[in-house]
């Protein structure tokens, strides 16, 4: 399942957000550094087109498209911790705070939204940079006695260099020789980043904040506004009630399908649905991705027999009363192994074995 890592500095609220995504309790408190240890959970994005569908087949169980979450320690100035290797997130989600509280105290980083971003680039920019200024002097002496080594080591050079002078590594158009060079170091700033502007929950100057942000952040990285307060109250209602104080508050679907979307946007995944009796289920793929290769999200055995998808889109499946109602009326069309799977398609896989 596709990973997000929760960053922030203290008292931003990274941990009432990470309870209010993912419905869990962990311990938050009004002063700094009471997450020690990265914490994880599940975000499950309510997809109301899936219901309707589920409920058109009856299907017993439904599985909603998600993310796993990591409420990562609170950032120290000059030095990012939590991450540790061989689990470091596929995305990071970096939260931003923009109001006070008597309750929760203000540490340094205060509540300037783009000051708070300026500093984390640069928190990100500097951890990445001595690593790989660490690695740099290594492979520069390893390149001396062995030239295949040298392309590796220059390109980890001209990113010491991009680093040093504050620029996200993401920002930078990279050749598949660094992006190679780079995939074992893992560094944050390559990492792409959704911004979450964490805002009371009366705050009339949201779209101002949000604004500013993305004017500082890197063009390429999405900018939410979010009231992790009122979403971490509306995450312990039931579900039907939720529907309804967001439908109230104007909230739409509420913070975890819109953050569930926003990070699936950045990381270029679309969503397909598989559907019967038994089960009506969302997968995640990249975009791009051939139905046999989706085919292989579902079973292995689906991929290496494969003969044809059967596919419609969600919406022509309901708009046609079912699965067989949509077959009988035309809407399904029949793909071959290299079609590309598109959002909201619902497939259905031939294959023998």
């Amino acid at each position: 399942m596709t990973r997000a890592g929760l960053l922030g500095y203290p008292n931003v609220g990274k941990t009432t957000l990470f309870n209010a995504l993912t419905g869990l309790e962990a311990f938050t408190a009004p002063h700094p550094y009471t997450t020690t240890q990265p914490r994880v959970g599940t975000v499950k994005m309510q997809d109301r087109t899936l219901d309707r569908l589920a409920a058109l087949e009856q299907s017993r169980k439904v599985t909603h498209a998600g993310l796993d979450l990591v409420d990562l320690p609170a950032v120290r100035s000059g030095s990012i911790r939590g991450l540790g290797a061989g689990r470091e997130p596929d995305l990071l989600l970096a939260v931003l705070r923009t109001h006070a509280s008597e309750a929760v105290p203000v540490d340094e980083h205060g509540t300037d939204p783009v000051g708070q971003a300026d500093d984390l680039l640069m928190e990100m920019a500097l951890s990445d940079f001595e690593m790989f200024e660490r690695r740099n002097e290594r492979l520069t002496k390893e390149a001396a006695a062995d030239p295949r080594l040298r392309p590796v080591a220059e390109a980890v050079t001209r990113a010491a260099e991009r680093l040093g002078e504050g620029i996200p590594l993401r920002q930078a158009a990279l050749s598949d020789i660094e992006l190679r060079a780079f995939r074992d170091m893992a560094p944050l700033s390559l990492l792409p980043c959704v911004w979450v502007v964490n805002v009371a929950d009366d705050d009339d100057g949201t779209g101002m904040a949000v604004e500013r942000v993305r004017e500082a952040v890197p063009s390429t990285d999405p900018v939410l506004a979010v009231s992790a307060l009122i979403e971490e109250e509306v995450a312990g209602l039931e579900a039907s009630q939720r529907a309804e104080v967001y439908e109230g508050l104007g909230l739409g679907e509420g913070a975890p399908a819109r953050v569930v979307r926003t990070v699936y946007d950045a990381l270029g995944l679309v969503t397909f649905y598989t559907v019967n009796r038994r089960d009506a289920r969302a997968w995640t793929v990249h975009a791009g991705t051939g139905a046999r290769d989706a085919a292989g999200r579902i079973h292995s055995d689906m991929e290496r027999g494969f003969i044809r998808a059967e596919v419609a889109t969600i919406r022509e499946v309901i708009r046609s009363g079912g699965w067989a109602r949509a077959r009988a009326d035309g809407s399904v069309r029949v793909e071959g192994r290299d079609y590309e799977v598109r959002d909201g398609d619902v497939m259905m896989v031939r294959f023998s074995v």
